[in-house]
């Protein structure tokens, strides 16, 4: 979904790069980092679509840029539902906190 006609300038290979990655870490659940790429990699297709003068290049992108959006307020809903959880259950934010530090290792 990420590369298909965009890896035609610099821009765009960028945004392909970036959402790429988005979509693995949101794969390997991995959300707060893919919430971040997905922002970044929206971001590069919004520069990418203001500069594109071809109607049909510009639906696809804004098909493209929607279909990421949604992804991620669904993304963003769930970290502030755990975010909410954790502050109403003290035990699992520091459980949380202690599997993320695992995690990095």
């Amino acid at each position: 979904m990420a590369e298909s006609g965009l890896r035609q300038d610099p821009q765009s290979t960028a945004a392909a790069t970036v959402l790429k990655r988005a979509v693995e870490l949101d794969s390997e659940s991995r959300y707060p980092q893919a919430l971040v790429c997905y922002q970044e990699g929206i971001d590069l297709l919004l520069q990418v679509l203001k500069g594109t003068k071809d109607n049909t290049k510009r639906c696809n992108l804004r098909e493209k840029i929607s279909k990421y959006m949604d992804r991620a307020e669904n993304i963003k809903k769930y970290l502030d539902q755990e975010k909410e959880e954790a502050k109403e259950t003290p035990g699992i934010s520091l459980r949380f906190c202690c599997e993320s530090k695992h995690l990095r290792s």
